[in-house]
């Protein structure tokens, strides 16, 4: 059986023109493959092991990172007034934020001395202006994870996971109605998914701000840079403990080996021989890893041709169930991971960005003399876009030529990229817990905890992690959507689901239901307006709460009690 390993190369990248030179970008891996063969690496972290997939991305029939490339070389282009092949300090006051903090602030000069890196030579050459768009922006290919439901925002598991080894043990289980109790905003004692939407850090915010880009974790890690594969080494030690060395600062080769025919290749990287990769050792071999699964995309962005997905090969065991349901869709299983793959062509989005906004401006374009004022432009409605950005000989008269050229600026921007959009269709722990489905948790929810979640911990090692509950994942494929035209119904109708009217509690007798306040079926102390000693008497199970079964029994004995007075009176 054959196993599939790659070799580093760099990144050629020539400018437009007649300058031609050579550069690694942001310390990407790159594969030597042919131009048909432009992979890109993942790993999923699986329930019981690390899985490693390999995507064969063409884009146009070619390399995707093109597309990527090319982008930056017109933006550097474009930015070098003088045509010297770098950007001066003169130059670097036109060079825009791209959305690091750190980096996009201070003066030029400022700039250009946190983005000349190596040689520090008082200008930014392609390389180093390379490597600041893919710190901003990403590497040619993404990850993001969508939420397809409002409760599956709520990131329970970081709010859980107190000492951030990337799963819930029982324990933090068991604590966690003390670990959730800073959310209650409202002190009513139940938590609601606007408390413990994950925008609020700080458990004493107040603005809310919108879920509508809100990013979901999924189980899937790029490694195609040293930042990646840093990050995805992170990762596998948070969550394959089972493996590690006593000393925990290694991790076996078992965790990686699918059968006895791999064995050999897994064992080149493990230099001491001692059957375990210690962080740099595995660093050195997730660069170049054993494949798992292949499978190859073609999408199209100029070219016309319908986007299709295929498996070339698969070197594992534990893929199973595999089911081409069409030319771009397929599913299988990893474990007990069901897989829906499908890719799909936004060609249409680039154009309609650009048609849409020019209708929209001979809408806006009230007196119609051909172009828009600062006033006109707001009802454009672009967003984070000011008007002096598109205006761009600055004489407060924006015609439509000048904002089709930023819109196609803005549009091929986003389309550099293939996006692999991970939709997790499984219950979330939110779900899992909210048994009686009021989008609530309340006190006795969570003193249930562990016990809603002893049936998803398949490995039984006393410990939950995302993987184990996601069992099903739809995933996309496509190249990067322009953000001035994406709709998504779906936050839409998160939004206005947030506050749904929770009925009162019908249950139990009329002293019960009124003393219920926050409606969640059980009287707490806090609620329990009579004598204390008299709560503890009420409550039989000694949980703290007193049930509408145990207020129904109470008042049983009561009645009994007043009928046999009653009795004895006559």
């Amino acid at each position: 059986m054959m196993h599939y390993r790659g070799t580093t190369c760099l990144i050629a990248a020539s400018m437009l023109g007649a300058f031609l030179s050579s550069h690694v970008l942001a310390g990407e891996v790159q594969h030597k493959v042919s131009q048909e063969q432009a992979g890109q690496r993942l790993v999923l972290l699986a329930p019981s092991a690390p899985f490693i997939i390999e995507l064969i991305l063409q884009v146009d029939r070619g390399d995707f990172r093109t597309a990527t490339t090319d982008y930056i070389e017109r933006l550097f282009q474009s930015l070098d007034g003088n045509q010297d092949h770098f950007i001066d300090l003169k130059e670097m006051k036109n060079v825009p934020a791209f959305g690091i903090k750190l980096l996009d602030q201070g003066s030029p000069t400022e700039r250009l001395k946190m983005l000349d890196t190596i040689p520090a030579d008082n200008c930014l050459s392609l390389g180093e202006f390379a490597s600041y768009i893919h710190r901003a922006q990403g590497t040619a290919f993404r990850i993001a994870g969508a939420p397809t439901r409002s409760s599956q925002v709520i990131e329970l598991f970081r709010k859980l996971d107190q000492n951030r080894d990337g799963s819930v043990s029982d324990e933090e289980f068991s604590t966690s109605s003390k670990t959730l109790f800073m959310y209650d905003r409202d002190e009513d004692e139940v938590l609601n998914l606007v408390e413990l939407r994950p925008f609020m850090s700080d458990p004493n915010a107040v603005i809310a701000q919108p879920v509508s880009r809100q990013s979901i974790e999924t189980p899937f890690r790029r490694l195609d840079n040293d930042r990646s594969i840093n990050a995805a080494i992170d990762e596998l030690f948070k969550k394959y403990v089972e493996y590690q060395n006593t000393g925990k600062d290694a991790i076996s080769l078992d965790c990686f080996r699918q059968g006895e025919s791999d064995f050999a290749a897994i064992q080149d990287d493990d230099l001491n021989s001692d059957g375990f990769f210690s962080r740099d050792e595995l660093f050195a071999y997730l660069q170049n890893p054993v494949v798992n699964l292949r499978l190859q995309v073609s999408l199209p962005r100029q070219q016309s041709f319908r986007p299709s997905l295929t498996i070339l090969d698969k070197h594992s065991s534990r893929v199973s169930d595999i089911k081409i349901n069409s030319r771009s869709k397929l599913e299988f299983r990893i474990d007990s991971l069901l897989l829906e793959l499908r890719v799909k062509s936004s060609r249409h989005m680039f154009a309609d960005t650009v048609r849409f906004y020019q209708t929209r401006f001979r809408v806006v374009d009230g007196d119609k003399n051909g172009y828009l004022s600062v006033a006109e432009f707001a009802q454009l409605n672009l967003p984070d876009t000011d008007y002096k950005k598109v205006d761009k000989n600055k004489d407060e008269m924006l015609t439509v030529d000048e904002l089709t050229k930023y819109l196609m600026k803005d549009t091929a921007a986003v389309q550099d990229q293939v996006v692999m959009t991970v939709d997790n269709d499984g219950k979330s722990l939110f779900e899992i817990l909210d048994t009686d489905l009021d989008r609530r948790l309340s006190p006795r929810e969570l003193k249930k905890s562990l016990q809603r979640v002893k049936e998803f911990d398949g490995n039984r090692d006393q410990s939950l992690d995302h993987s184990e509950l996601r069992g099903h994942f739809k995933i996309t494929v496509e190249l990067g959507k322009p953000e001035l035209f994406v709709f998504d119904p779906r936050v839409n109708a998160m939004s206005m689901n947030q506050n749904r009217t929770v009925q009162r509690t019908v249950s139990g007798p009329r002293w019960f239901q009124r003393m219920d306040r926050n409606r969640d079926g059980d009287i707490s102390r806090r609620e329990f307006l009579f004598d204390p000693s008299l709560f503890d008497l009420l409550d039989r199970d000694h949980d703290q709460l007193i049930s509408s079964a145990e207020a129904d029994a109470y008042q049983q004995v009561q009645s009994s009690t007043q009928t046999s007075s009653s009795n004895r009176g006559e």
